[in-house]
């Protein structure tokens, strides 16, 4: 997206900033004056309609002059596939700098004070991200009707494509829902051993993660930004799939081992969802991605097929199998509108489940640690109120017991500021990866969305005997490939949903069980102290 100082935009997505490291708070379809973008990749600076300075994802917003707001309809454009978006220079492959994985960028906004050194990556008091994932810049139903979607569902862009064997994705009836064909071969993959490298004698300095895939066992290494290729090549072609977004870049800081742990766990994450995922898994460019070695010319060869590809957008619904079964459209339209209030009501509960635990954590670590610590004090000062005059055997027991209370209540105070590490954050982790899923699913139904309002256009054209039935019934046909591709996503959501979901919560009970257990076993010995006291 081309921007320059001055020029408006508008919020496509909600965005809560911090206020106070000189992010913006703003609302969707609001209009923003653009003042900076050349503070960090994926950064800009802007006027809010308050008159508040600050800075907003480039990706939460779109030029006004530059891509047409959304609609339920769709607008007659080029037919063909279109242009790859990718402005990602082929000639020099692997080493080619694709993002700013080695750019350092300091910025210091508007009033603050202080210099932004970690965007968008923050911490609290408490040391928990509170950040979720940037998503890309990646409209799903302009992209799908920029790469043929109108023509598409009315047949003017089938003609006589052949498509390989090693494309065809099917779709079967499981039950009374539609999902997609298993995966014939599952495999996993190990993200391991990050490596800081350099080129340019050691100008340019990078991470390298080592990928060990389960069906193959060979290592290949990959970089940050060979995983946000492989990203951008996934959204551009799988348009009713929902691709799970990467980790947070970061403008500086990018070498310090916590943070290259963190993102080496965060990418472990992500490779799990695609590797669990039938289709995306099963996809040429994964499969190159993962099995590509250090062979530069192999890579590049890989990456212009990936970029050219001509199965993508509208295109790839051609390569899909469906049941052979005619879709209600009454009934889909209202499955599909269950379903958004299900995302969106599923979205809000994990956000606040989020909020809660993000408030318990800092009252763990703050006022409830230092409550127990105070009583544990009190009984310590009332041991050594006993302690100043000791006159038998069993006062002596009397004040060794009483001074032991005040060191178990003081060791539950640090054992309550500790427990949030074994349960609460890691489910407030596992949340804020299904927030970043869930925030992919407006797109993807509104591509959906289009598709019902192009099929109810020809339904009218074909009431009014402008349109012959069997040219409606092929059109029905082309909307029902994607309604089941829309269908077995959400299946696909459901499983993972209730296999994660109950993992967390098993995880998150049985550390809570065990905590209680130990706090019990503390107190008990505590009590213990008393029995011997004669």
């Amino acid at each position: 997206m081309a921007a320059s100082p001055g020029c408006k935009v508008r919020v496509l997505y909600d965005f809560e900033g911090d206020c106070p490291s000189g992010e913006l708070v703003v609302c969707t379809d609001e209009i923003l004056t653009v003042t900076r973008t050349d503070v960090g990749e994926g950064w800009w600076e802007g006027i809010s309609p308050n008159g508040s300075r600050g800075l907003f994802p480039q990706a939460y917003v779109e030029l006004i002059d530059y891509s047409p707001p959304q609609s339920s309809n769709f607008r007659p454009l080029p037919s063909g596939p279109m242009p790859n978006q990718g402005s990602f220079d082929t000639a020099d492959g692997w080493d080619d700098d694709w993002d700013d994985d080695e750019t350092v960028s300091n910025y210091s906004g508007g009033d603050q004070e202080s210099t932004i050194s970690s965007l968008p990556r923050r911490e609290t008091n408490s040391g928990m991200v509170r950040t979720g994932t940037v998503r890309k810049s990646m409209n799903r139903f302009s992209h799908f009707v920029k790469s043929g979607g109108e023509a598409y569902i009315i047949g003017a862009s089938q003609g006589d494509v052949k498509i390989p064997h090693n494309e065809r994705v099917a779709i079967r009836e499981d039950g009374n829902r539609i999902a997609w064909d298993r995966s014939p071969d599952p495999f996993t993959c190990v993200i391991n051993a990050p490596e800081k490298k350099s080129k340019f004698k050691g100008m340019k300095s990078f991470i390298a993660y080592n990928l060990t895939p389960s069906n193959t066992g060979i290592v290949v290494s990959r970089r940050y930004k060979h995983f946000d290729w492989l990203f951008d090549r996934f959204v551009e072609k799988f348009t009713c799939i929902s691709v799970p977004p990467l980790p947070d870049k970061q403008i500086t800081g990018r070498f310090g081992d916590e943070f290259v742990e963190k993102r080496k766990e965060k990418l472990q994450l992500w490779i799990n969802r695609i590797c669990l995922h039938p289709v995306l898994s099963q996809s040429l460019v994964f499969k190159h991605f993962l099995t590509c070695g250090d062979n530069e010319k192999e890579w590049k060869q890989g990456k212009r097929k990936a970029e050219c590809d001509k199965l993508v957008g509208a295109s790839f619904f051609m390569t899909v199998d469906c049941p052979p079964q005619k879709l209600e459209l009454l009934a889909v339209e209202n499955r599909m509108e269950q379903f958004g209030r299900f995302i969106k009501n599923m979205d809000e509960s994990v956000k606040a489940i989020q909020e809660r635990g993000q408030v318990h954590c800092e009252k763990c670590q703050g006022s409830y640690r230092n409550e127990y610590k105070k009583i544990g004090s009190t009984f310590g000062s009332l041991s050594a109120a006993f302690a100043v005059d000791v006159d038998s055997e069993s006062s002596s027991q009397l004040t060794q017991a009483v001074e032991h209370t005040g060191k178990t209540y003081d060791d539950i105070g640090e054992m309550i500021a500790d427990q949030p590490k074994n349960d609460f954050i890691p489910l407030i982790e596992g949340l804020k990866e299904y927030s970043g899923m869930l925030s992919t699913y407006p797109d993807v139904l509104q591509v959906h969305k289009g598709t019902i309002g192009k099929v109810k256009e020809c339904q009218r054209l074909k009431d009014e005997e402008k349109m012959e039935d069997s040219t409606f019934e092929e059109i029905k046909a082309r909307a029902d490939t994607i309604t089941n591709v829309s269908f077995a996503e959400m299946s696909h959501f459901h499983d993972q949903k209730v296999s994660d979901f109950k993992n967390m919560m098993q995880h998150f009970l049985q550390e809570q069980i065990s905590y209680h257990h130990r706090v019990i076993q503390k107190l008990e010995d505590s009590l213990r102290m008393y029995d011997h006291i004669q």
